[in-house]
């Protein structure tokens, strides 16, 4: 009995795609990372020379100019340019991905995994100019492992060093940090601070206790008196602002920077630390995996453990600054409990009108409860909401003296506005419909092909 053998036809790309696909030098781009961004830093340069060596080396066009991110940490990814350079990877605009080290990349190894695997799955080549492995090879993806498990160990370690740091300076009675607050100076010798310059110190403060600024301490004693007498934080901020007084940074005073201030009770003679349980939140992702995310929402009273502080309290008496302390805390949590917050704009023109004057942005305030027109629909009568310049009731700083509107008046304004631009010449509303015809063409067109490929597909789905 004969055996028939079959063999299969040699299927071979045409010769001229054969040599275009080898002839096309490979497309490089380049990606920087710098923890923290300041003025005098060379690292980006650095990381740039280094990735335009190897660029050349290996004869990679770099297609674009670097995508960096300054002042972003390697421990997540949600802040960083990740996802559009994932992005241009689908789009195949780019066949390498050239970093410095690979730290640089990220310093999470179960996520820079993650996104490393995404990258090569569209066929995207990752190099690093100082640690080069082939990630392509067994080899080289165990090695691209073990750099980004070193990564992440230095970073675990710095964290660790920050932990003890902050713990001694606990329990000697220090703030979280020492570059001065309201209220407080170091001491007549040392340097200003200034925003993102170093804090030089002098032999005088090198034991970190702040003292009570002259002229400033008893400005924030007599805050702390009259928020627990019940003063409205608008009357606050007018009195500070009138006077010219600013804050720490040298800024006009903001009802976020006044309760700063007084929600850290450092001039109470309290220090403050964030409860750690309270820094990360567990995030699930939509495949199931889940990762620790920090939270940096601003906080009340009660994400803070508070602790005796080695400096002295702008009110001489004990028993006065607990007083104080209890009546604050009472009034800033009733405050808290009510829901002032949310994504979701309220009214029809939220978000959107501007302050003719400085350009703010606009706020709206209710008429008082027993003047209110009855709602319509669930909502307050336009009648009764008026948008106006809140920054302005604080500060004082429009030049127009601030601008008020009802949300009545505005809804008219911008109807007939609306009106006025859908005002159209015959030949531009017909070239409109037009172009609207072949979108809902085109979208019925894609939906068809869309449920064709389901139809085809759904004998494997149910077989897998």
């Amino acid at each position: 009995m004969s055996t028939i053998v079959t063999t299969a036809p040699l299927r071979l790309r045409p010769v001229e795609e054969q040599s275009a696909t080898v002839s096309r030098r490979k497309r490089g781009l380049i990606y920087v990372r710098v923890s923290k961004a300041r003025d005098d830093m060379i690292s980006p340069e650095l990381q740039v020379g280094h990735a335009l060596t190897l660029a050349r080396s290996e004869n990679i066009d770099v297609i674009a100019d670097p995508i960096m991110d300054l002042g972003e940490s390697g421990r997540g990814f949600e802040e960083r340019r990740i996802e559009e350079i994932k992005q241009m990877a689908r789009d195949k605009q780019f066949d390498v991905l050239i970093l410095w080290i690979w730290s640089r990349f990220g310093r999470n190894l179960r996520e820079s995994l993650q996104h490393l695997d995404t990258l090569m799955d569209y066929g995207v080549e990752v190099r690093a100019a100082k640690e080069d492995f082939d990630g392509k090879t067994t080899i080289g993806r165990f090695a691209i492992a073990q750099m980004l498990n070193i990564a992440e160990l230095e970073s675990n370690q710095k964290a660790d060093s920050w932990r003890d740091i902050f713990e001694r300076r606990r329990n000697k009675g220090l703030p979280h940090s020492n570059r001065g607050r309201f209220g407080y100076y170091r001491c007549e010798s040392c340097p200003k601070w200034e925003f993102g310059k170093k804090l030089d110190t002098c032999p005088k403060c090198r034991n970190g206790i702040l003292k009570i600024d002259p002229v400033t301490g008893p400005v924030l004693a007599q805050l702390h008196h009259d928020y627990a007498a019940g003063i409205s934080v608008r009357r606050l901020l007018v009195g500070l602002n009138r006077r010219g007084i600013k804050t720490f940074t040298g800024k006009p005073f903001t009802s976020g920077d006044l309760h700063a201030v007084l929600d850290s009770g450092f001039g109470l003679g309290h220090v403050r630390y964030l409860i750690p349980e309270l820094s990360h939140q567990v995030v699930t992702n939509d495949d199931g995996s889940t990762k620790k995310k920090r939270v940096n929402r601003q906080r009340d009273v009660t994400a803070f453990l508070y602790y005796g502080g080695a400096h002295d309290a702008v009110i001489d008496d004990p028993t006065e600054c607990e007083r104080i302390w209890d009546a604050y805390t009472k009034r800033r949590m009733a405050q808290s409990g009510q829901s002032f917050f949310s994504n979701r704009p309220r009214y029809s023109l939220s978000r959107h009108l501007r302050c003719s004057g400085c350009g703010g942005r606009m706020q709206t305030a209710l008429r008082n409860k027993k003047y209110r027109r009855p709602l319509i629909d669930d909502l307050p009568n336009p009648l009764d909401v008026t948008f106006r310049r809140a920054n302005h009731l604080d500060s004082k700083s429009c030049p127009a003296n601030g601008t008020y509107v009802s949300l009545a008046v505005a809804e008219k304004w911008f109807l007939e506005w609306l009106d006025h631009e859908a005002q159209t010449s015959e030949q531009d509303a017909e070239a409109i419909a037009t172009r609207m015809a072949a979108l809902k063409t085109q979208s019925a067109d894609d939906q068809a092909l869309l449920t064709r490929h389901e139809r085809a597909l759904k004998p494997f789905s149910l077989g897998s």
